[in-house]
């Protein structure tokens, strides 16, 4: 038995249906391409930003690694005197 073709005009409807959601699907992949690229961006300008404070952290812990590191030897040469001066005074 054969059946019946439905009518140009439901197809014309259906298709335009159709259409109708695969221009709702662009417009939606679109919007994800945009939040893609906005987070995107987003992301590299905060990684920027931290890379530039992680350069001045570093620039700032090399600046306090001398005066710390004398004082390390300063310490160890007080202390090496102590122990030579109670060595010396025989006790």
């Amino acid at each position: 038995m054969q059946t019946m073709a439905p009518p140009d005009e439901v197809l014309k409807e259906r298709f335009a249906r159709m259409d109708e959601q695969f221009t709702r699907v662009d417009e939606r992949f679109d919007e994800v391409n945009r939040l893609i690229t906005e987070g995107r961006e987003e992301t590299n300008r905060r990684f920027d930003d931290l890379t530039t404070e992680t350069r001045a952290a570093r620039r700032e812990m090399a600046s306090l690694h001398a005066p710390v590191q004398r004082g390390n030897y300063t310490l160890l040469a007080a202390m090496l005197g102590l122990i030579a001066a109670i060595l010396a005074k025989g006790g």
